[in-house]
């Protein structure tokens, strides 16, 4: 530690400066951050994140980044969906 009179290094244990004689200040520990502790909190982050867009998916709101491109075709299930249009039942038939 430095003297702030003097500037002088002085080891840790010594409470008073070796070369001015001024009492130095006490060292505070440094306090340390807790790993588990932050990754607890960002775990919570995301779990909650996931919570609420999956309400907001439920409850029928339309996400930025969810949007289909082009019209969507729904049948009830157990039912096919046509791809082309039909042709005329009559036409061609019975003719000549």
């Amino acid at each position: 530690m430095n003297c702030p009179n003097c500037g002088t290094y002085n080891p840790d244990d010594r409470t008073v400066c070796w070369r001015c004689d001024q009492e130095l200040p006490k060292p505070q520990p440094e306090k340390k951050k807790n790993p588990q502790k932050t990754a607890q909190i960002w775990l919570y982050i995301i779990v909650a994140l996931f919570f609420i867009f999956t309400t907001l998916q439920t409850c029928g709101v339309k996400l930025p980044w969810s949007q289909q491109q082009g019209p969507q075709q729904s049948a009830p299930s157990g039912y096919a969906v046509p791809q082309a249009p039909l042709a005329e039942p009559s036409a061609g038939l019975g003719q000549g």
